[in-house]
Formats: structure tokens, C-alpha cells, sequence
């Protein structure tokens, strides 16, 4: 007989055990996007999954309610109800982000580029729709931030961001009789208490480049023709003259952080030939010439920004083109189209940005004030055009910087010809000179 009551208690114990576990069933819980945290029925209770995807037990034939939370994202709550047999179905949860929206319409930002957390988002003004949380709101205009601020934007709410102004606080004494004695905090009072206020100082942005050094190297070709010539080949042609130097621009106002003209730049530069080519007669042997080319130009530029990513300046100075010969006699020297072009330059330059690419295009024509050998061997006088035309672009990765450039230079000749010059001498109606040169620049900007 007790051996019967312990088996009936032993199953009346296994039963009861066996009811309890079969009240809930493990449900598989999921959420786009995943890493959400949830809760069933109130987020007092605690934190049910810490992260989605996961499986939670749901009680058996009883309604719940599953909370999804993300930040970011707006509280989902899912109705759910586990049936006692049959396969489960999983509860699923797609959340919808918590938008807010930054304005950006304050008069001071038209124009200015504005960057949310660091990325672009276009120019002011502007509304912008971001998710709800901390954001960092930075406008610049020209280089320079006109606001840099810390905005908590709520879903479904304007927050806006307004520009950076002068604050005006009052000076305490510090609290009776002794003064400040040159303390960098300023007082403002709130009732009886001073509240203490620390002076911030002006937010300045990033500044445009001031200086960019580089190394440049060149490579050129030239196709030059004359115009019925006498005595001496039509034709000479040059390729792949090599020449190399430094080049320097200088923003002198805005490195003296003036408030006018800061887009005014002093430019130069000056490269050496590096190879002397040998000029080949008829025979294609050499002729006794060798070439001899240098530059050197420099340059007073003003820029204009339009809007923060565009500029075009103007541009004016001195040039000066060496497409020279060497030769061992003055007659070997008539037979070559020496030219040292000398030459007052005006011109436009462009370019944008692109990010880190900055592609630009330069048109200028050139007042030529001599010519060289060419000049006064074939002519008493004359006239000599000059015109000149480049595209290229430039890419910056911190403060190293790369340019590749292609440009042509024309130059027009017309002769007159000399007084006692024989039909045995070497003349020409005129010329045309043709030289186009890849540039190649790296080199260091700040």
C-alpha cells in the first residue's frame, strides 16, 4: 500500500512538471534591421533578447505584446499568441527609422556647403531628414565654418541650427572688492549666484591653401613650319624634350589672415632642359646643332570662389619659352628655328572640386616682346601672336599634391624681310611655331 501512494505521488509530481513546461513554447523573434533589444509587455519588466535574432519563450494560448527597440528607429509592438501544437509561426518586426528633420535657412548659410556627421549634404539652405539622435551640423563658406554645432534631433521634429554670433556677457568682480585680475572667465548673473562662463574661443574652420611647393617635369614636342622658305627646311620638329624644376604659389593676404584680397596668389617656377637632342640633316645624321629648351614664368593671380566647390581667376605676368639651339657656327645657327619667346601673359583660369579632384582649365594669350635668334636673323621686323591653352587636373591626399596637365602654345610669325639680303640667304614669309607639353607636379600644400 505505501508503495502504491509514492508511485501516485511520484506521477502526480511528473505531471505536474510536465503541465508546467508545456504552458510556454520557444518561438524564433526577428527584426529588420537586426541588433534590435526586445521586451514582452513592459520594458519594466527587463530585457527579454538583447539582440534580434534570437528565441523567447511565449506562453501557450495567452496574447502578449513584443517591443522592438533600436535607437534610431521607432518602438515596434507585435501582438502575439503561441498556439499549443503545430509548427510556430516566428515573430517578425520591421522597423521604421525615427526621422527629424535639421533646418538650415538661416540668411548667414546660403551658399555654404553643409556636412551632417562628416558626409555632404549639399548647400544651404536647406532642410534635411536625418534619423532621430546626435548629430554634428557644420556649414563652411569659402574655407570657413559659419556654424559647428551638436544638435539632438527628435523624430518627427524641425530642429534648427542657426549661425555662429558674437555673445555679449557682463563682467563680475569677481564677488566684492578684488577684480578679475586678467582671468579668461567671464560672470553672468542668475539670481544671487554668479554662474561662471568660459570664453570660447572663435571657431575658425579649415583655411584655404596658402603655399603649395612642387617639383615639376615636363615633356615636349614642337612642329615648327615656315611659310615658304628659302634656303633652309620648311619643317623641324622636336620630341620628347625633357625639362624639370621647382614652382611655387604664395597666397600672401590669406596667410596673413587679412580680410581683403585672399584670393591673390604670387606664382613661378622655372625648369632646366635636361636632354640636348641632336638635329638631324637630310641624311638622318646629325647636323651639328643640339637642342636647348627652358621656362620660366611667373605670374600675379586673383581667384574668385563661386559657391565652396568652383573658382576662376585672372591672371597676368611674364613667360618666357627657350626653344633654343646650340651650334658650333653662326651659319649651323641660321639653319635652325631658334626662338627665346619672351612675352607679357593675360589670362583666365577654372576649376571645381570633385572631392579630392580638382580639374581646371586655363586660356591665355600672349603679348610677345622678342623673339630671339629667330627674330633677327630672318627679319628687320614683324609680327609675332602668341596664344596659349592647358586643361588638367589636380588630386590632394592631406597636404601631398598631384597635378597632370596638357597644354599647347601657339605662336604666329610674320618676317620682313631685310635690308641687302640676297636671293642666297636663308628668309620666309613667315611661321608658324606649334609646342604641346605634358606637365607632371607633385609637391606639398598648406
Amino acid at each position: 500500500m505505501r508503495r502504491a501512494s509514492v508511485a501516485g505521488c511520484v506521477l502526480v509530481l511528473a505531471s505536474g512538471v510536465a503541465g508546467a513546461g508545456g504552458d510556454t513554447r520557444l518561438v524564433d523573434v526577428s527584426s529588420e534591421p537586426e541588433d534590435a533589444t526586445v521586451y514582452v509587455d513592459d520594458i519594466n519588466d527587463g530585457i527579454v533578447c538583447n539582440q534580434t535574432p534570437c528565441k523567447i519563450q511565449a506562453p501557450i494560448g495567452k496574447s502578449i505584446t513584443v517591443i522592438f527597440q533600436k535607437d534610431g528607429y521607432t518602438p515596434e509592438f507585435v501582438e502575439y499568441t503561441a498556439a499549443k501544437r503545430g509548427k510556430l509561426k516566428p515573430i517578425k518586426s520591421v522597423l521604421t527609422a525615427a526621422i527629424g528633420t535639421i533646418v538650415l535657412t538661416d540668411a548667414a548659410f546660403k551658399g555654404g556647403k553643409i556636412l551632417i556627421d562628416d558626409v555632404e549634404k549639399g548647400n544651404a539652405p536647406q532642410r534635411v531628414d536625418v534619423p532621430a539622435g546626435p548629430h554634428r551640423v557644420v556649414v563652411v563658406i569659402k574655407g570657413r565654418a559659419v556654424a559647428d554645432d551638436l544638435v539632438d534631433v527628435a523624430a518627427k521634429t524641425d530642429t534648427a541650427v542657426h549661425g555662429i554670433t558674437p555673445t555679449t556677457v557682463a563682467e563680475t568682480d569677481g564677488g566684492g572688492g578684488g577684480g578679475g585680475g586678467g582671468s579668461e572667465e567671464l560672470g553672468v548673473d542668475v539670481g544671487s549666484e554668479p554662474v561662471k562662463v568660459v570664453k570660447q574661443p572663435e571657431p575658425t574652420g579649415p583655411h584655404r591653401r596658402w603655399i603649395e611647393v612642387g617639383g615639376d617635369f615636363d615633356v615636349g614636342f614642337r612642329q615648327f613650319t615656315y611659310d615658304h622658305a628659302q634656303n633652309l627646311s620648311a619643317t623641324e620638329s622636336e620630341a620628347g624634350q625633357a625639362m624639370a624644376g621647382p614652382s611655387l604659389e604664395l597666397w600672401p593676404i590669406e596667410l596673413a589672415g587679412g580680410s581683403h584680397f585672399r584670393g591673390l596668389s604670387i606664382f613661378g617656377k622655372v625648369l632646366f632642359g635636361l636632354n640636348h637632342q641632336p638635329v638631324l640633316g637630310s641624311d638622318g645624321m646629325p647636323a651639328g646643332p643640339t637642342t636647348f629648351w627652358g621656362n620660366i614664368e611667373v605670374d600675379l593671380r586673383h581667384r574668385w570662389f563661386i559657391g565652396d566647390e568652383s573658382w576662376v581667376a585672372i591672371e597676368g605676368g611674364f613667360v618666357r619659352d627657350q626653344l633654343e639651339f646650340n651650334a658650333p657656327s653662326t651659319t649651323l645657327k641660321k639653319q635652325v628655328p631658334g626662338a627665346d619667346y619672351r612675352s607679357i601673359k593675360l589670362g583666365v583660369r577654372a576649376a571645381t572640386t570633385l572631392g579630392a579632384l580638382e580639374p581646371f582649365a586655363a586660356l591665355e594669350g600672349r603679348i610677345v616682346q622678342s623673339g630671339g635668334d629667330l627674330e633677327t636673323n630672318f627679319a628687320s621686323g614683324g609680327d609675332i601672336t602668341g596664344a596659349h591653352a592647358a586643361v588638367g587636373a589636380s588630386v590632394h591626399a592631406g597636404p601631398v599634391f598631384f597635378r597632370a596637365q596638357a597644354a599647347i602654345t601657339y605662336y604666329g610669325w610674320t618676317f620682313t624681310a631685310k635690308s641687302g639680303q640676297t636671293a642666297m640667304d636663308p628668309s620666309a614669309e613667315g611661321a608658324t611655331d606649334l609646342v604641346e607639353v605634358l606637365s607632371f607636379v607633385i609637391g606639398l600644400a598648406h
